[in-house]
């Protein structure tokens, strides 16, 4: 079964490529690194520690755009599309067929999320909202690369509901809501213990939930 960490880090993984894509350049007064903390990364490779099979892997272009990524647990491809640095759209492939029965058309394996959105202002804030055939629909906050939201929706209908609080660039804090009809399920994740390379960037940290689980997350880096 896949713990509920491992949605909330797809999840996260989107919130992290609308906040690359629209935050295209760095004002004289705020260092880049806290929009831009992984620039000048080519690859990288995130995984809990001894569960190295269920990865999320993730290519940047050498402007620092998330460009591709893969999620071995979740077995789905994410590709993005951009015009003068813009996300317009991402494609997302089921890489699980076996999921699917014989009489499906190969476009079940593929969803296209469109952003039909956006809102942003000198002082940081952003609004995106993206929407793609099949129903699904995502509202995507951002203030001052500190704080952001992101609402997931399945056929108009609310079913995840992410806020992080971030320091330096990094996670220090994540509450997720499940939502399953009338039902919700709330998971606190505390992000602790980081530790760097020679380049800044983080390699290991981790994981502490609400319930007192942890987990220590690993992240191997290639760089340009």
């Amino acid at each position: 079964m896949m713990r509920y960490s491992q949605l909330q880090k797809l999840l996260q993984y989107l919130s992290l490529c609308i906040l690359y894509c629209l935050f295209s350049c760095a004002t004289e007064t705020e260092p880049i690194d806290i929009c831009y903390p992984d620039k000048g990364v080519k690859t990288s490779k995130e995984y809990v520690e001894y569960e190295p099979e269920n990865y999320r892997l993730i290519e940047y272009n050498v402007e620092g755009y998330p460009i591709r990524a893969e999620d071995s647990g979740q077995k789905k491809l994410y590709e993005h599309v951009y015009s003068n640095d813009v996300l317009q759209y991402t494609i997302v492939t089921n890489l699980d067929r076996g999921n699917y029965t014989d009489g499906e058309s190969d476009s079940s394996y593929i969803d296209t999320l469109f952003v039909i959105k956006r809102q942003k202002d000198p002082r940081r804030y952003l609004y995106l909202e993206l929407e793609s055939a099949s129903g699904t629909r995502i509202e995507y906050t951002s203030t001052d690369c500190r704080k952001e939201s992101l609402v997931i929706y399945e056929k108009n209908r609310k079913t995840q509901d992410i806020e992080a609080l971030k320091k330096d660039g990094y996670d220090i804090k994540v509450i997720t809501i499940y939502y399953d009809g009338t039902e919700k399920t709330i998971v606190v994740s505390n992000y602790i213990n980081y530790k760097f390379d020679s380049h800044g960037h983080w390699v290991e940290r981790t994981e502490r939930l609400d319930d007192g689980r942890t987990f220590v997350e690993i992240r191997e880096l290639e760089y340009y």
